[in-house]
């Protein structure tokens, strides 16, 4: 996948989580009608720029919402 189409699916699934503050990849993934891969790629480009926050118990990751994404 392209760097474009990563930072196009990183800003879907940030404005998701604007409107939901916290979810799962598998509710994104329902949500949003995106591919696991395409998903994961994206929250790793969200996680690196400081957007979100992984939150883990026994049994599932919650992915929160932290700020907003630059409009550059």
């Amino acid at each position: 996948m392209i760097k474009p189409k990563i930072e196009e699916n990183a800003r879907k699934i940030w404005q998701f989580l604007n409107e939901n503050q916290i979810s799962s990849v598998f509710e994104i993934e329902k949500n949003l009608l995106m591919q696991r891969r395409d998903i994961l790629m994206a929250l790793g480009w969200l996680a690196r720029d400081g957007k979100v926050f992984f939150l883990d118990d026994r049994n599932d990751s919650k992915i929160m919402f932290l700020e907003d994404i630059n409009e550059d």
